[in-house]
């Protein structure tokens, strides 16, 4: 049902387990108010009847063991047994050996049923055995029965007492303890139903805070994140909801940024195909004019749109390179020994390189000093006229990773520019395709590897970052 929210739940939930710890604490405290009522009542009447025999016993000993007669017995009996009543204030019975009634007093019952003419006497009076009291629940009485012997342990008279127990069978003072308990239990229930309310509208208005959020959440925008102070379930939520996050928002980047080289590498394919096309006719009409044409100007002009033609090769043919990259033949090489030998090409343009030791890699050979050829060339260009350049690439071993970096002394990257760097449009040069660090990364990802910078405004640091292998695996 709709209207049996969370909330709602929550809070009838903890409504009924306060009802229910009402409900089992009162019941428990009847019965047992009563079970102690009642065992208090059975002592109490064990310890009546016991001096109720004594008292008979005291005022028939000289009799007993006379063999009595039922009419001598009743007339012993008949003047004392009131007396004995009143001073124990509770009525009596006393029967012979045989279960026959011999005299009473009914002061305080007045329910004759209680004294019946005659009684069962079972094996209990047999000579020899003890003298039980037997207690018989028969309500709104208790009735109990004992045997009265005499010096030889003969059966001689059965005394009989009627108890009568109150229709509640509990105190007065016990009523008046589960009357306080009710209203401690009463004003715990209001208290428990503010509670109640608070909480459920607090774990509600938490998880309605979640549920707002993953409304609001777009896959193109950047989305804000929870916070929660407490390591509890709604915590757990909420740090899987940001956790999701991250994880979407880094999605969503990468899936931008691979849409974009997709974009660049089928616009680089249609480009090199249109410049591609009509160069070579052009070429070819231009080298016959320049072997059937004698006139030096002619021959001038010919050269001049040549160099042109090859500069749009080259353009060409950078686009190609970046759109369909070459079959790559990984192998285990040392990157430290092919990145010392291509920067020593650039040792007259303050290129240092330092080095740890072999560092072996999955790379292909040829590519791997095109990478570093690239990240050379980038860092010199960056590195003002008025400046000297001082270009340190190191080679290093960080735990299992190969570490490659090519830091230089230049102005550094702009910060507005800084996530543009592995676009294939940038450039902060004023000539070129700005297609060299695009295809840097491509690379060093065929390699299984990672590529990122650092910069500020003393120079920028490119770093590569290639699981390392034993050298022997192939």
């Amino acid at each position: 049902m709709t209207f049996l929210t969370l909330r709602v739940r929550t809070f009838l939930f903890m409504l009924l387990i306060i009802l229910v710890a009402f409900v089992l604490t009162g019941t428990f405290s009847l019965y047992h108010f009563r079970a102690e009522n009642k065992q208090y009542h059975f002592e109490r009447l064990e310890r009546k009847e016991s001096a109720i025999v004594s008292h008979i016993d005291y005022i028939t000993k000289e009799l007993q063991g006379q063999n009595l007669t039922n009419p001598e017995w009743r007339e012993v009996l008949a003047e004392r047994l009131p007396e004995i009543s009143s001073v124990h204030h509770l009525d009596l019975g006393v029967y012979s050996k045989r279960g026959e009634f011999l005299a009473g007093s009914l002061l305080y019952t007045n329910d004759p049923k209680t004294l019946p003419s005659t009684i069962t006497v079972d094996d209990a009076a047999k000579p020899g055995n003890a003298v039980p009291l037997k207690i018989v629940e028969r309500p709104p009485y208790l009735i109990g029965t004992r045997e009265l012997r005499n010096a030889s342990g003969e059966l001689e008279l059965i005394v009989r007492v009627p108890y009568e127990v109150s229709a509640n069978n509990i105190p007065d003072e016990d009523y008046e303890f589960l009357r306080q308990l009710a209203f401690i239990y009463v004003a715990l229930f209001v208290l428990g139903i503010f509670m109640a309310l608070f909480l459920s509208n607090y774990i509600s208005k938490n998880m309605r805070a979640v549920s707002e959020r993953l409304k609001e959440f777009r896959l193109n925008q950047s989305n804000e994140k929870l916070e929660w102070r407490f390591k509890d379930e709604i915590g757990e939520l909420i740090s899987e909801y940001n956790i999701m996050v991250e994880k979407l928002e880094k999605t969503a980047v990468e899936l931008a940024q691979s849409e974009r080289e997709s974009a660049w590498k089928e616009m680089a394919q249609q480009v090199a195909h249109e410049i591609k096309n009509p160069l070579t006719p052009m070429k070819l009409t231009l080298q016959m004019m320049q072997r059937e044409k004698e006139v030096e100007e002619l021959h001038e002009m010919a050269g001049n749109l040549l160099e042109e033609i090859e500069s749009l090769s080259h353009i060409a043919e950078a686009f190609s390179r970046f759109a369909q990259m070459p079959d790559m033949r990984l192998e285990a090489e040392d990157v430290s020994y092919l990145t010392n030998r291509a920067a020593s090409l650039y040792l007259d343009q303050g290129v240092q390189f330092v080095s740890t030791g072999p560092l072996h890699a999955r790379v292909d050979k040829e590519q791997w000093t095109r990478v570093i050829h690239n990240l050379i060339k980038n860092a010199i260009q960056s590195i003002p006229s008025d400046r000297d350049p001082e270009i340190v690439v190191t080679a290093a071993k960080a735990d299992d990773k190969a570490m490659i970096s090519v830091q230089d002394n230049g102005g550094g990257i702009p910060k507005e520019m800084q996530h543009k760097v592995f676009e294939p449009n940038f450039t902060t040069k004023t000539s070129g395709m700005g297609l060299g660090l695009a295809l840097v990364k491509n690379l060093v990802n065929s390699f299984g590897g990672a590529i990122g910078f650092d910069t500020t405004a003393k120079g920028t640091t490119f770093i590569i970052v290639l699981p390392l292998m034993n050298p022997k695996q192939k």
